[in-house]
């Protein structure tokens, strides 16, 4: 007969169950090809395939830059995971100790994300062909989008802690306004897709007392840079949306997506 032992409560806890075995690197790898190629083709019977292939390659290259940004500034080491669907996000391990340091790691990601629109920009002009700026003009407003202060984008985190400074409620009353408007844009450009993530997330937020993980406020100081180098990110999106806009010979359309989507 086999013997019990008892547990006893100053015993030592029963070991925890291993964890599940994690899928094969190459499994993994087959799985974040497949997903990003099926988001490709979606994207381009929708859009066209020059935005198809603006919107994951332009995901790739904000991400990267968020992953610069966090290495450097020793939060890292930074990865980009593939999200099924979506695109990809830059992983980071720990939160940064200043909310400083956490805007410069938020905006790097709108700012660099700009990169990729110049093949785009050197594709029209080296085939004269004004349909490839529909790349840029999406990577553009792709980017500015992200800057919107509503969660889970970049704007949340990077214009957030400023509004914070001056009172933490405004940063709230931001969140509403600004994701609803948000919810509403991207509906009415039928990308229903975003329009959940971006409901849900705003949702998610509301329902929380801590909008980041804690770290140093603003100083006055910091602040004033802050809101110069959000400006500065605006500035700079909203610059390739009506250099892509005039290069087709149109007047910047700033908010519609639909006049820049035909194929080369």
């Amino acid at each position: 007969m086999a013997e019990t032992r008892l547990v006893r409560p100053w015993d030592d806890p029963p070991p925890a169950p291993p964890a599940p075995p994690a899928a094969p690197p190459q499994q993994t790898l087959i799985w974040n090809i497949v997903s990003t190629a099926i988001l490709v083709a979606w994207l381009s019977w929708i859009m066209g395939w020059v935005w198809g292939v603006a919107a994951v390659f332009g995901v790739f290259v904000h991400e990267f830059g968020h992953l610069m940004v966090i290495n450097a500034l020793g939060f890292g080491p930074s990865t980009i995971r593939i999200i099924p669907f979506l695109g990809g996000a830059a992983t980071i391990p720990r939160a940064p100790d200043t909310d400083f340091k956490g805007i410069v790691i938020s905006l790097a990601g709108p700012v660099f994300g700009l990169v990729a629109a110049l093949p785009f920009f050197l594709a029209s002009s080296a085939t004269g062909d004004v349909h490839w700026l529909g790349g840029a003009f999406f990577i553009g407003g792709f980017n500015l989008l992200n800057l919107a202060p509503a969660p889970p984008l970049d704007g949340a985190k990077a214009f957030g802690p400023v509004l914070a400074r001056i009172h933490p409620l405004l940063e709230r009353v931001a969140l509403v306004g600004v994701g609803a408007a948000a919810v509403a844009w991207t509906i009415g450009q039928g990308m229903y897709l975003a329009a959940l993530f971006i409901g849900l997330s705003v949702f998610a937020s509301l329902r929380t007392r801590v909008l980041r993980p804690h770290a140093r406020p603003l100083s006055w100081t910091e602040w004033a840079a802050a809101f110069a180098l959000y400006l500065g990110a605006l500035a700079l999106c909203l610059g390739v949306m009506i250099a892509s806009g005039a290069g087709a010979g149109m007047a910047a359309p700033l908010l519609s997506f639909g006049n820049l989507g035909g194929h080369p």
